[in-house]
């Protein structure tokens, strides 16, 4: 080649370098697209010009160096140099996908490109899902390998049927006889937050007798006329009788008040509590002979009792029962004409269960058979009421399956053991023997945590009878029992009974 000629060579080559330097960036694909189409066109012309300077000089064409393996490398350089140039800022996959010669069409350079994208996004999803995993092993609560016991948590009390009435009554030509009982848990502090509490239950539920327990009252309290408990129950028509702990001072305690009935039978006076002549049974189921006592308001009943007053009154009260149990006043032992009823406040196992052998190895055997002898010798049914301090069945507390129970007085396996032993020994819970599936029935709620009105509670009060007593042959009949928890005063509320005695 002359020496014009490759002056000539040089100079375009560096004409071609100027041109390729003012391309388009390759982050607009036709952009990208034009400068490769510009690159080959100034390629082929070098190559010409080199073959005709070449021909002029007498080099043969083969030994030029415009072969297609040299134009690929010229343009591969020039494309590497622009991808250099244009792409330092773009991610390592745009970056792969420029170092193609230019030999690639563009739809196959953004093909290439779609796949290195759709592989990194996968890779991205998949980091995303390992993330993800992590946070959420790390935020969830461990998983417990043991399912939680399922606690029996009854709130809810179920609707009962009324299974008495003074309708039904009336249609028998028989008289309703309705005892209450009630832990009041301190007198003192019930009549002064509500001096009319009691009066207000006798009159609502026309009650013939009410057992008060817990009443925590000394002989002193009852003669302190600034407390006036003494006869506060004589000017609404019932007698009083008391029985007060001599052991420890504020403590236990039990009442009764049975509603007074004016009545002579057979010409001898009767002075409410029992009568100066013992009578034979079988007048005490003859026709009333005799009038009642005016109400509370001094109105007289607008009907004749159905039956003798004198069925409706105790021939005998007494509170001993024996030496080591009397010293509490936990009893009040009533003998009526029909059966021997007997108020009682069954010892509690205490806190630290401390008293959990007496009461259940002692107290419970003791007063069984003192109940089984009264009803030997009298050859009458006997009822036991009051606060028994037991939470016998499952349906009698609101968490039955509770681990702590175990331990908590009144619903230990040895208190729940020693009460069933005695219903076997032949007595019946009134409660449970006509409402046998209700529910959520309670007689007992802690005030401390809160558990009256969720209806959070125990059924720690009871009547317990004999079984003749649900004999709908005989005279007097178990008809009806339910709890009254809208009554408020105390940690417990009032459990009625209602009996039918005929005439």
């Amino acid at each position: 080649m002359s020496l014009s000629a490759k002056r000539q060579t040089v100079r375009t080559r560096t004409t071609l370098r100027s041109k390729v330097g003012k391309t388009p960036t390759l982050e607009d694909e036709d952009g990208y697209n034009q400068v490769a189409k510009t690159t080959e066109t100034t390629v082929a012309e070098v190559s010409m010009e080199e073959t005709e300077a070449n021909a002029k000089d007498g080099t043969p064409s083969s030994t030029v160096s415009t072969s297609p393996q040299r134009k690929r490398g010229r343009s591969k350089k020039t494309d590497n140099d622009i991808s250099e140039n244009n792409n330092k800022d773009l991610p390592l996959a745009d970056e792969e996908t420029t170092t193609n010669n230019t030999a690639t069409s563009p739809k196959k350079k953004k093909a290439k490109r779609k796949v290195t994208q759709k592989k990194n996004s996968d890779d991205e999803d998949a980091t995303d899902k390992v993330i993800t995993k992590k946070l959420a092993a790390t935020s969830s609560p461990p998983k417990k390998t043991k399912a939680a016991a399922d606690h029996q948590r009854i709130t809810e009390r179920d609707d009962l049927p009324k299974l008495w009435t003074d309708d039904m009554a009336k249609a028998n030509g028989s008289y309703t006889f309705r005892i209450a009982s009630w832990n009041v848990a301190g007198l003192r502090a019930l009549v002064k937050k509500s001096p009319t509490a009691l009066v207000d239950l006798c009159n609502k539920y026309n009650l013939d007798m009410l057992c008060l327990q817990e009443t925590k009252l000394q002989e002193m309290h009852l003669e302190d006329p600034k407390l006036k408990l003494k006869g506060m129950m004589e000017e609404h028509g019932f007698v009083e009788h008391w029985s007060c702990s001599t052991a420890k001072k504020g403590y236990s305690g039990t009442a009764v008040f049975v509603k007074r009935r004016s009545c002579i039978p057979n010409g001898e006076k009767e002075n409410g509590a029992k009568a100066t002549k013992q009578t034979k049974i079988g007048s005490f189921f003859s026709p009333a002979t005799s009038t009642q006592v005016p109400d509370s308001n001094g109105s007289m009943p607008d009907l004749e009792l159905p039956i003798n007053p004198e069925q409706l009154l105790p021939t005998a009260v007494t509170d001993k029962l024996g030496e080591t149990i009397d010293n509490e006043g936990r009893t009040i032992i009533l003998d009526f004409p029909w059966a021997t009823v007997a108020n009682v406040y069954v010892p509690n196992s205490g806190q630290n269960l401390e008293r959990l052998d007496f009461r259940t190895k002692e107290w419970d055997k003791f007063f069984l058979q003192y109940m089984q002898t009264k009803e030997k010798n009298r050859g009458l049914p006997i009822v036991w009421l009051g606060d028994l301090n037991i939470a016998h069945k499952a349906s009698d507390i609101w968490n039955d399956g509770a681990k702590h129970l175990d331990k908590q007085a009144g619903v230990t396996p040895q208190e729940r053991a020693s009460f069933t032993e005695q219903l076997e020994a032949g007595y019946v819970d009134a409660f449970r023997h006509l409402h046998p599936n209700a529910r959520g029935h309670y007689s007992y709620w802690s005030q401390r945590a809160g558990n009256r009105e969720p209806n959070k509670g125990l059924r720690l009060d009871y009547f317990v009878c004999s079984p003749q007593l649900f004999d709908k042959t005989n005279q007097v009949i178990v008809r009806d029992s339910f709890m009254v928890p809208d009554q408020l005063g105390s940690d417990h509320c009032p459990v009625v009974l209602e009996l039918e005695i005929k005439p």
